[in-house]
């Protein structure tokens, strides 16, 4: 995807960073619809569903919306054998994804087993030429340490993004993920939120620490939407956003 960082935001730039999902464990073809019908409407950035939608997603999404169609490989735990990474992130490459979001194996990570961790990543890389590649390292899993060596593992990997979480954990991604990634990749490395945005204030604030893109399920996505539509002149100034208070909302599992 291509990023902007702007110092005044419009409703329009607000959707076009978040990635709105339909992650649950129960989610259904009406909510493929709900998520087109929003796509639509909004032109949100990227999309993104579970695999056994993709074939009727992607070929939605091209004819009926501006969005791109993304795709959640190795999702959400990460631990799947290289091989069948692989095998997966050829099965996605033939629907042609813009965006391919990848688990870390953060249990290799965690074992010091930063070669291997480094390969596997190098292997979907390979096998995902001409998508952008995002590499969920789980951060709220990891201390600052753990974060360092896995912002370094997936740059020097070729991935595109670092993105700070599946959804899925019980910990969402703070204010001090953000900064510290941020910190480790450089100015102009990108990075991607998932996981505890609920609020266009957490948005703002993040966007503001140095935050790209926003993997959000698509329920919140549309009342950050209606949020945003609040707006005086339906714009805000970066100026505006106190980064003082730590507060965030606390996000449910399943869901980006």
């Amino acid at each position: 995807m291509k990023e902007y960082r702007k110092d005044v935001l419009t409703i329009k730039d607000i959707a076009y960073m978040m990635d709105p999902s339909i992650l649950k464990l129960d989610t259904s073809y009406e909510d493929l619809d709900d998520l087109i019908a929003a796509c639509k409407k909004y032109d949100f950035g990227c999309a993104f569903a579970w695999p056994g939608y993709y074939e009727e997603m992607s070929h939605r999404l091209r004819e009926e919306t501006k969005t791109a169609f993304g795709t959640s490989l190795g999702f959400p735990s990460g631990q799947e054998a290289t091989k069948t990474k692989v095998q997966q992130a050829e099965f996605f490459m033939t629907m042609d994804p813009a965006e391919v979001d990848m688990v870390m194996n953060v249990g290799w990570l965690i074992s010091k087993r930063y070669k291997q961790v480094e390969d596997d990543i190098s292997a979907v890389r390979k096998a995902t030429i001409g998508s952008s590649l995002k590499v969920i390292i789980e951060a709220m899993l990891l201390n600052d340490d753990q974060i360092t060596e896995a912002c370094k593992i997936v740059m020097s990997a070729g991935a595109d993004y670092v993105k700070t979480g599946t959804g899925f954990s019980s910990a969402p991604t703070t204010a001090h993920h953000v900064e510290h990634i941020r910190k480790t990749v450089g100015p102009d490395y990108k990075v991607k939120v998932a996981g505890g945005v609920r609020s266009l204030d957490t948005l703002l604030r993040m966007y503001k620490l140095g935050a790209d893109r926003f993997g959000i399920g698509l329920p919140s996505a549309l009342k950050i939407i209606e949020e945003a539509k609040r707006l005086p002149n339906g714009q805000i100034s970066m100026l505006e956003i106190d980064l003082s208070s730590d507060e965030h909302d606390v996000p449910a599992n399943g869901g980006y």
